[in-house]
C-alpha cells in the first residue's frame, strides 16, 4: 500500500500493511506489548508516522485504565543533555503510541514533591523518567511507589536496586580520557567536578583522578574544582571557570564535568591569550554539538543520551512491567584537537 496515496484517516489495517505486519501485530504495538521486538516495533511506528494514523487516546485509556502518558522532569535551562534527552524521549513515545509530559524544576530545587503533586500526578502518568538530581529525592520516591506510579532513574546515587536505574559507563569514560591525556605528555590537571547531586559527578573524578594516579601521576598535580548548585547558574559557571584560570600552571590540561562548561574554559582562555592546546589542553563530557564547532575542537566522551531515552520508555511502556534492574550503556572517547600535542 502506498500510504502517499490515502484520501481517509488511516486505519489499523492501512499501518499494517505499510509495515508488512498482521493488524494484530500492530494493536500489540500500539498498547505496549513488551513481547514486540524492537524492530518490529520501530517498523510500526514508522509506518504510524508514514500514513497519519491517530490513535483514540480516550478510548484507549478507558478501556485499559492507563493514560498513555510518560512524564519526564527536565530542568528549566539551556542543557544539552536535558534538551537531548527529552527529544530523543518523545521521539521513542511517539513510536510506541505514547505522549511525553514534561515537568521543568528549577536549579537548585530542594524538593520534587510539589511539582508532581500538582501537575504529573494530576494527569495520571503511567509512568515518569527521573535524571539526576530528581531520581535521589527518596521522598518523591515513596510518594510515586504509594501512588503505584512505575519509574525510570537515570544514574540515581542511592538505592540504585529501588527501580530500574540507567546509566552511561561514565567510569570507563573518565578513565579512557586520563589515558589519552597521560599519552599525550600532559603532566598537570586540573578536573572541574560536576554537581555533588550528581553520581556521575563523583565517579568521572575518581576515575580520572585514580586512573592517572595509576599512572605514575603525582597527587599534587592534580588539582579539582568544584561545582556549587545555585538558582544563578550563569554566574556560578562563570565563578567555576575564573577558578581555573586562578590557579593556572604552565601546560596543564582540564577536564570539564560536561562540553559546556569545557567550551566556557576555552572561551576564557582565549580571551586571556593561550595557545590552544599548546598552552592549555581542554576536554569535555557528552559529545555536545558545540563540541564539533569550536576551535579548536573539542576531546570530549560521547555519551548515550538518546540510548538512555529509548531505554527509559521502553521500560516504561513495557506490559507488564519488568522487574527492577540496572543497565549500563557504553561510552566512547572522542579525541579532537583541543588535547593533542602531537
Amino acid at each position: 500500500m502506498d500510504a502517499k496515496n490515502l484520501t481517509r484517516r488511516a486505519t489499523l489495517d492501512d499501518v499494517a500493511a505499510v509495515a508488512g505486519v498482521s493488524p494484530k501485530t500492530v494493536s500489540r504495538v500500539v498498547n505496549g506489548d513488551s513481547a514486540v521486538s524492537e524492530k518490529t516495533r520501530a517498523k510500526v511506528g514508522e509506518a504510524i508516522a508514514e500514513t497519519g494514523f491517530q490513535i483514540n487516546q480516550a478510548a484507549r485509556a478507558l478501556a485499559g485504565a492507563r493514560s498513555f502518558l510518560i512524564g519526564l522532569f527536565t530542568i528549566n535551562g539551556s542543557s544539552y543533555f536535558f534538551s537531548e534527552l527529552y527529544r530523543a524521549a518523545a521521539r521513542e513515545c511517539k513510536a510506541s503510541a505514547h505522549h511525553l509530559v514534561l515537568e521543568e524544576y528549577a536549579a537548585g530545587e530542594s524538593s520534587y514533591i510539589s511539582l508532581y503533586e500538582k501537575g504529573l500526578k494530576s494527569i495520571r502518568c503511567d509512568g515518569v523518567i527521573l535524571p539526576p538530581p530528581v531520581c535521589d529525592d527518596l521522598a518523591l520516591l515513596d510518594a510515586l511507589d504509594r501512588d503505584g506510579v512505575r519509574y525510570v532513574r537515570l544514574a540515581p546515587k542511592l538505592e540504585p536496586e529501588r527501580s530500574t536505574a540507567i546509566y552511561a559507563d561514565d567510569h570507563v569514560g573518565a578513565a579512557d580520557l586520563a589515558r589519552h591525556l597521560w599519552a599525550q605528555g600532559w603532566r598537570r590537571f586540573t578536573v572541574v567536578v560536576g554537581p555533588v547531586d550528581h553520581a556521575s559527578a563523583a565517579v568521572r573524578r575518581d576515575a580520572f583522578v585514580d586512573t592517572l594516579l595509576g599512572l605514575g601521576c603525582a597527587r599534587s598535580e592534580i588539582r579539582l574544582i568544584a561545582y556549587e548548585r545555585s538558582n544563578k547558574a550563569y554566574s556560578t559557571m562563570a565563578q567555576l571557570v575564573e577558578a581555573v584560570f586562578d590557579g593556572l600552571r604552565e601546560q596543564e590540561a582540564v577536564f570539564a564535568f560536561n562540553d559546556e562548561l569545557a567550551t566556557r574554559v576555552m572561551l576564557r582562555a582565549r580571551a586571556r591569550g593561550l595557545d590552544l592546546p599548546r598552552d592549555l589542553a581542554i576536554a569535555g563530557f557528552d559529545d555536545s554539538d558545540a563540541a564539533k564547532v569550536t576551535w579548536p575542537t573539542l576531546t570530549t566522551v560521547r555519551q548515550p543520551v538518546a540510548e538512555l531515552a529509548r531505554l527509559a520508555v521502553a521500560e516504561l511502556t513495557a506490559y507488564p512491567a519488568k522487574p527492577p534492574r540496572i543497565i549500563r550503556c557504553p561510552v566512547k572517547l572522542i579525541v579532537r584537537d583541543s588535547t593533542k600535542l602531537s
